[in-house]
Formats: structure tokens, C-alpha cells, sequence
């Protein structure tokens, strides 16, 4: 237990009077059954639950993505415009952009490209320090993953791997405190375990490296900080060892203890691509054969020994196969798998989609987007429901506390953190640990913190207290910032100066020096206000002593400190005005704060419409992009809306969607949309939504443009005079039908598509097929075979990391050859395969080769 004295050095312990502390404290009425704290042998307050409040928290929700190693000296990713996909803000070690959005994590990969083959020098290991200590004066935590290739097949020995996880384990250690969890890395094409030498789920012999790097992992890094595996098959294997793998040179013959297979965790990173998240669920192993629904349970009972939820987190794809508009797949998946995080940035085509997802009310979850729905409730949102605790306190005595919570998130914290009681007069401040409590085991649902007694210090000093509950960090060196402390989700109960949640005020503790019991709440009205002022009046609070006046805010700004139960604000300029009022008596006991009012000074209607949501963009060419968003509310009604481009008015409509022209091919906008009312009321912006304008129509070697000359299939030719045909199609008789300038194919689990190449493709980068979907997601129901290599179409790797998703506009996608392994120099034939269970029917606009 802490005893924080007036007089500690400068930080979050300043000392204050104890009026004011309430004062700032209380934001609403905390409801208590029984007497006086002294009167009484135990003491129940109840609490009101924040539903709707989408407010920060440490440890969860959605992250951003920043390249944490800056020096490009170390990183070639470490510039605005190396690789596409990636921004300014990424270099941005202030972090504004996640702070503005309210997340406390982000993400960043640590690219070791350069090192395959070489050990890491110093200037990157200094480089990530810096970075990590940025990390931690920002108030933020960070998920790294190592990764030695972006688009490529990486050629790292075992030995090297475990070389550089040497390396960097000394900063990592020194900066465990800001480190939220690993993404395993290491193996594989971005660090994702596929593509390398030891990322064949069928090899046994690769199965012991994949083992041994996870081992050493574990070992080597950070105790406690949680290590996410991609793919399932693979947690499976590794949970499944019993005998240590041969070349084993760790502690415990590299068999993990139990603490550490609590912390292996997932991250998947294509989140609802399709019903198999692009791969994800449909690897085998060499320990057997199991289905997807198989592997999904897997997940779904992924837990720790002691009862907590492992970590799940990661991000989509640029595919919505598996997700839907109505957001159910989303939240089925999200609260099932227990998710603690998810990268806000990627991609868009899923993240649009639960802006746009308009949920109705259920349960205490009120009608929101499902994008606010995940902000709120990924990880965990704990909520007092009540609390017991002694009413009489002793110095050096027992002391008892239970309490009544609810976890409304998807899932329980993921790292330990103590609990402590907070007793504070304003002058002395004594946190007393709940050492016995495990938040970890906090899961979904109702939750129980069963009769805790302890003893407070024997030096205490005598008075009225204010009872807080704390959850801060586990690592002492966070301790004084309250961004790393858990806000419970209550009205009236967080303190963010201290980063406490209170609990009560006028705990007695020793003998009341005089009077120790606070009035009782005023109850605000406003009976009338003109053009410029506002009059409030109250009901008189009750007080054991007598009060002896009130204190007037203005938006939590004292404005008077009146005797009686009137005032009237003057001067004051057009607008709304909130008003709270807050009772004392001569003791300075403080009574909690009346209701709040608010009142329109100067105006008919002063209350601007609400914040418009879910802006998307449906369309884009080379010079238009089309947006649409959610409608706002208003007190009166919404008139309009104002669209911005950059910080530039672009468009008025009274209607949610809007058209902007006169763009630049292959450029990048910035939108925002705010509403407004007859009164000229303007909402604050929407959330900024960046949209490309579709690349130029692309050049090159055009396999078939089928635009008729020759004609599909009575010719049985394409553009380069080479055979062509199809069967097994359900339209044009099984070959397909050729209508409009562009080839239909409609299929039901069968269908064959073949145009012969026979030309040799070195001088020439992607294979661009021009396609869109009648229902979208089909990229998954047929294969692509080209210059030897066979794919589902869904599998190809594109440029800066992405997989081809089929919407229901064309669009241009852009294989690049080499990359996937295509022999240019001796292409074949291109043929599509529909042989995967599905049904629908997709439109080829042109094949060529660019």
C-alpha cells in the first residue's frame, strides 16, 4: 500500500482542496441505500452505465498503423514515397493522427530487408529505442512485427533468425512497458508464416524450426507480452509437443511452460475476406486434416490456464467476402473470438462497411455503425454495477470491498494489472492493493469481485475521503500517467487527472474531525432566459449541519458562488449553455452535482445536428469519386450537408450522397461531410475518409478486349490470333457469352475458361484482368493457371501486400508476375478453373498484360 503526502514532487499526486476535488470529480449522482458512512456496518453504492461513450482505453480497440524505425539509413521503408501504400503519417512519431482518433495502440512492422544475411547494427537497435520511447511519451502502446521481406520470398537460415532475436531482446526488454504484444514475424513473406522455407503446415521438419523460433521467442522476449500466430494450424501444432524438437539449445528443452502457451495469441489478417479469411482457416497440417469450422472452434475456446481470454487481434483484407452490410457475420465472429484489436486503416473495402452498417438498438448496446459498436466493445468495457464496502473505517483496521461489475466488451483485459483502493482527502492519498484480484479472468458478461479485506495503513491520517478504484499499468514506470490507467464505462466516475474511478465520497475514516457528511445534490431548472443571459433556479440540499451556499458552472467553469437557490448568467453571447450546480456546507463537504441543464441563449434553435457517419465511397473513376454517408439528427431537422475536400467546400446537397468531378486520375482526396441546420447550426466533421481516382485505362499487350472483333467463341480466337473457348458455363451454351464489349461467365460449381499466351512476357510486369462480380467476393470461387503457376484467384499476392477482391464494379487488378512465381518467359495458356463450390457470375471487361 502507497501513502501519497501534500508535498510529493509535481505529477498527478498535486495537492488540492477537498471541495474542489469533488467537484471535478462527480459528474452525476452516485445512489447510496443506508445511513450516514459512520452509522452503518457496510456501505452499497450503485452506479449508472455508459452505453454509448466510445472513450479510450489502454490495451484495445482499433489501431493505426506507423513505421516506428524512422532512419532510413536502417529502413528503405523509412521515406513518404518508397513503397505503395504507404504515407507521411506513418513516419509520424507524435502519433497525431491515432491520438485524434482516439487509439492507444498502434502497430508497426520492424523491416529487417537488409540484414538477411548480416547481423543488426547498432544504429537500428538505437533507432527502435528512440522510437519506443516515443511510443511511451505519447501515451500509447505499440504491436511490432518482424518482418526481412515485403512482397518477396525470403531466404533467412534459422540460425540468423534466432541471431537478430538476440539482438533485439535487450530493447525490447528495456521497453516491455509499452510493448502491448508481438505478432510472431520472422517467417515468411511480411512476417505472416507463409512462403518461406519453414512455412510448409505439411513438413514436419519445418514444423521443428517454426517451434524452435517461437520457443525462442518466448524465451527471449519480454515475459508476460502476449506472441500472436497467424494461423491456427500452427498454435495447433506448437500446443501439441510434448517431446523437444531435435537441435534444441533453450531452457526447459524447449518445451514451453504453461505461462508461456497463455501467452500465444492470433492475429488474423484477413478478418471476413471469405468463409476461410483468405487462407487463414483452410491450412492442413502434418498432424492431420481439419475442416474450417474445426479450426474456427479453435478459436472460439481459445483461453488461459487461469480462465482469461488469449489475445486475438490483426486486421481485414481488400476482400468483404465474409463480411455483410447488416454487420452480423462481423459481430457474431468479433464477440466469439473474444477480438481485443484491429487495425483501423486496413481496408477500407471491410472498414467502410461498418461505417456504413447502421445497427439498431439491442440490449444496452444503443443504435450506432457497427464501426462505433467495435470502438466501444473491442476488448474490454468494464462497468461498476455496485459496490460494498465498510462503513466505518479504522487506521491500521480491517477494511472490506466487493463489487458488482459487467465486462460489456468482447473480451477480458489481456495483461495483468494490479487493483488498489484509493483513499483521498485532498491532502493525503493511500492506495491500498487488492492483491488477490485477477482482471484477466474479467471475461464477457457479468463479473463478481468477491469480498476483499485488507488492512489500511496504521498512519492514516483522520477525515473524510473520497473511495476511488485504480487499474493501472503493471509496470511502475507508467504509474503517473493516468492514459494508462482503465476508465471504467460509468457516468460520473472517472477522475482524469488521477486515473481513478470514484466510488463515493465522505468515507470516514478514524474519528470525524466535525463534519464529515456532504449535502445532498441540488435539482436544476431554468425558468427563463432572454437574448442574453440564462436564469437557473434549484431545490435546496439538505445538509446534516446546514448548507451555507452553491457553487454555479457553466460547462464545468465556476461562474458564481451564490447563497441562495437562483442565478441569472449575463452577458453572454448567442448559444447553448450546459449548467450544473454543486452544494457546500461550512465544512467544505461538497455535495455531488445536480443534473445538468442546458439552455439556448440568444436563439431559436442553438443545437447543432449530429456528427454524420459512415462516410464511404461506393465508386470511383479517373475523375469523379462518388460518396455517401450516414443521415444526422437534429432538435429541428437537418437542411443540408457541406462536403469538403481537403480543407476546400466542394458541394452542398440536402440529400446523403454526393459526386465529386473534375479530379485527377490516380490521385489521392480527402473527404469530410458536416450537416447543418435551418439555423445555420453546423455539425463537427465526419470522420476523413481518403479515396484514389481510378488509374488511367491501362496499355500494353491486350489478350482479349472482347469487343466482339473476333468474336467470342465463333472464332475461337483471342486479340493475339491464339485459340480461345470455354465450357461447363450455364450461359452461351457453356462457353460464355460475349455481350456489350465484355465475356460473361456464369457458373455453378463448374466452368472452364482458356486463351492461349504462347508469347513471351519479360518486358512486361502484371498480369491486369478488368473484372467485377454480380454480388462481389468471387475471387475466391476459381482459380487462375499462368506460365506454370496455379492459384485460387484470391491467393495471388499483389503489390504492397493485398489479394485480389472481386467487388460489383470493374476495376483493374494487377498481378505482378514474378512475384507469384509466373515463368514469363514461357506464359501458355491462361486458364480459369470453377471448380470451388460456387455459384454467381463475374464480367471480364479485358485481359492483357501490362
Amino acid at each position: 500500500m502507497l501513502h501519497r503526502p501534500r508535498g510529493k514532487p509535481a505529477n498527478r499526486w498535486r495537492s488540492r482542496s477537498l471541495a474542489a476535488a469533488i467537484a471535478g470529480l462527480l459528474a452525476a449522482a452516485l445512489v447510496a441505500t443506508g445511513g450516514p458512512a459512520h452509522a452503518d456496518p457496510t456501505r452499497t453504492v450503485s452506479f449508472s452505465g455508459d452505453f454509448t461513450t466510445a472513450f479510450p482505453n489502454p490495451d484495445r480497440g482499433f489501431h493505426n498503423r506507423y513505421e516506428i524505425i524512422n532512419d532510413p539509413a536502417v529502413n528503405d521503408y523509412a521515406t513518404n514515397n518508397s513503397r505503395a501504400g504507404f504515407s507521411p503519417d506513418m513516419l509520424d512519431r507524435t502519433f497525431a493522427r491515432a491520438r485524434a482518433d482516439g487509439d492507444t495502440l498502434i502497430h508497426s512492422y520492424v523491416h529487417l530487408d537488409k540484414y538477411q544475411t548480416q547481423p543488426l547494427p547498432q544504429e537500428l537497435l538505437d533507432n527502435l529505442a528512440s522510437g519506443l520511447a516515443a511510443v511511451r511519451a505519447s501515451g500509447m502502446k505499440i504491436v511490432l512485427r518482424f518482418a526481412y521481406t515485403w512482397d518477396s520470398y525470403p531466404n533467412v537460415s534459422e540460425a540468423q533468425v534466432e541471431a537478430h532475436i538476440a539482438a533485439l531482446a535487450p530493447v525490447l526488454n528495456a521497453n516491455a512497458d509499452v510493448i502491448d504484444h508481438f505478432e510472431a514475424g520472422f517467417l515468411g513473406m511480411w512476417g505472416e508464416w507463409h512462403d518461406s522455407a519453414y512455412t510448409d503446415a505439411f513438413n514436419q521438419t519445418q514444423a521443428e524450426a517454426r517451434y524452435r523460433v517461437i520457443a525462442t521467442e518466448l524465451d527471449d522476449f519480454p515475459a508476460g507480452v502476449p506472441i500472436a500466430i497467424r494461423y491456427p494450424i500452427f498454435t495447433y501444432e506448437i500446443l501439441q509437443r510434448t517431446t523437444p524438437p531435435p537441435g534444441c539449445t533453450l531452457p526447459n528443452n524447449c518445451l514451453l511452460t504453461q505461462a508461456q502457451k497463455d501467452r500465444l495469441g492470433f492475429h488474423d489478417d484477413c478478418f471476413l475476406s471469405d468463409s476461410a479469411d483468405m487462407g487463414t482457416y483452410d491450412q492442413n497440417s502434418w498432424l492431420g486434416w481439419f475442416d474450417i469450422d474445426t479450426k474456427k472452434q479453435w478459436v472460439y475456446d481459445m483461453a488461459t490456464s487461469t480462465g482469461g481470454n488469449q489475445l486475438v487481434g490483426g486486421e481485414t483484407c481488400d476482400s468483404a467476402g465474409d463480411d455483410d452490410a447488416a454487420g452480423v457475420n462481423a459481430q457474431y465472429e468479433l464477440s466469439h473470438q473474444h477480438w481485443t484489436e484491429i487495425n483501423e486503416d486496413y481496408a477500407p473495402v471491410n472498414i467502410n462497411l461498418w461505417k456504413a452498417a447502421n445497427l439498431p438498438a439491442s440490449g444496452n448496446d444503443p443504435a450506432e455503425t457497427l464501426f462505433t459498436r467495435a470502438k466501444r466493445k473491442l476488448g474490454y468495457r468494464l462497468r461498476l454495477v455496485d459496490a460494498t464496502f465498510s462503513g466505518t473505517a479504522t487506521p491500521g483496521s480491517a477494511f472490506s470491498f466487493s463489487a458488482h461489475l459487467a465486462n460489456d466488451g468482447y473480451a477480458s483485459p489481456i495483461q495483468q494489472r494490479p487493483v488498489y483502493l484509493v483513499f483521498d482527502d485532498g491532502t493525503h492519498r493511500y492506495d491500498v492493493s487488492l492483491s488477490q484480484v485477477d482482471i484477466r479472468t474479467w471475461r464477457s458478461g457479468p463479473v463478481t469481485l468477491p469480498a476483499q479485506t485488507v488492512t489500511l495503513p496504521a498512519g492514516m491520517a483522520p477525515g473524510s475521503y473520497t473511495l476511488a478504484l485504480w487499474l493501472p499499468d503493471q509496470s511502475a514506470s507508467l504509474h503517473g500517467n493516468p492514459a494508462y490507467d482503465i476508465r471504467l464505462a460509468n457516468t460520473g466516475t472517472w477522475n482524469a487527472t488521477t486515473g481513478y474511478n470514484v466510488l463515493a465520497t465522505g468515507v470516514t475514516v478514524g474519528p470525524c474531525p466535525g463534519d464529515c457528511t456532504p449535502p445532498s445534490a441540488p435539482v436544476l431548472v431554468s425558468p427563463g432566459h432572454t437574448t442574453t443571459s440564462a436564469t437557473l433556479s434549484w431545490t435546496g440540499a439538505t445538509d446534516n449541519v446546514g448548507v451555507v451556499g452553491y457553487a454555479v458552472y457553466r460547462g464545468g467553469t465556476l461562474v458564481a458562488s451564490p447563497t441562495g437557490t437562483t442565478f441569472t448568467d449575463t452577458g453572454l453571447p448567442p448559444g447553448a449553455y450546459r449548467y450544473t450546480v454543486v452544494a457546500r456546507d461550512a465544512a467544505g463537504n461538497a455535495s455531488a452535482p445536480s443534473n445538468a441543464v442546458t439552455v439556448g441563449v440568444g436563439c431559436v434553435d442553438c443545437a447543432p445536428p449530429s456528427t454524420p457517419g459512415g462516410l464511404i465511397s461506393p465508386g470511383q473513376t479517373g475523375s469523379t469519386v462518388a460518396l455517401s454517408w450516414s443521415p444526422s439528427t437534429d432538435n429541428v431537422g437537418v437542411t443540408g450537408y457541406r462536403v469538403y475536400r481537403g480543407g476546400t467546400l466542394v458541394g452542398s446537397p440536402t440529400g446523403t450522397t454526393f459526386t465529386d468531378t473534375g479530379l485527377t486520375a490516380a490521385t489521392s482526396y480527402t473527404y469530410t461531410v458536416a450537416a447543418v441546420d435551418a439555423a445555420g447550426n453546423a455539425s463537427p466533421p465526419s470522420a476523413p475518409l481518403t479515396v484514389s481516382t481510378a488509374a488511367p485505362p491501362p496499355v500494353g499487350l491486350v489478350l482479349d478486349d472482347f469487343d466482339g472483333t473476333p468474336a467470342y467463341p465463333s472464332a475461337a480466337q483471342n486479340d493475339l490470333g491464339k485459340w480461345t473457348g470455354g465450357n461447363c458455363f450455364t450461359n452461351g451454351g457453356g462457353a460464355g457469352s460475349e455481350s456489350g464489349g465484355a465475356l460473361a461467365l456464369q457458373y455453378n460449381a463448374c466452368g472452364w475458361f482458356g486463351s492461349d499466351v504462347n508469347t513471351d512476357l519479360s518486358g512486361y510486369t502484371y498480369l491486369v484482368i478488368r473484372i467485377k462480380g454480380a454480388a462481389g467476393g468471387e475471387q475466391a470461387h476459381f482459380n487462375v493457371n499462368l506460365g506454370g503457376v496455379t492459384k485460387v484467384f484470391a491467393d495471388f499476392t499483389l503489390d504492397g501486400g493485398g489479394h485480389p477482391a472481386i467487388g460489383t464494379a470493374y476495376q483493374d487488378i494487377e498481378v505482378p508476375m514474378a512475384a507469384n512465381g509466373i515463368n514469363r518467359a514461357s506464359p501458355g495458356q491462361l486458364a480459369m478453373g470453377f471448380w470451388y463450390g460456387g455459384s454467381g457470375t463475374i464480367t471480364i471487361d479485358s485481359i492483357s498484360f501490362q
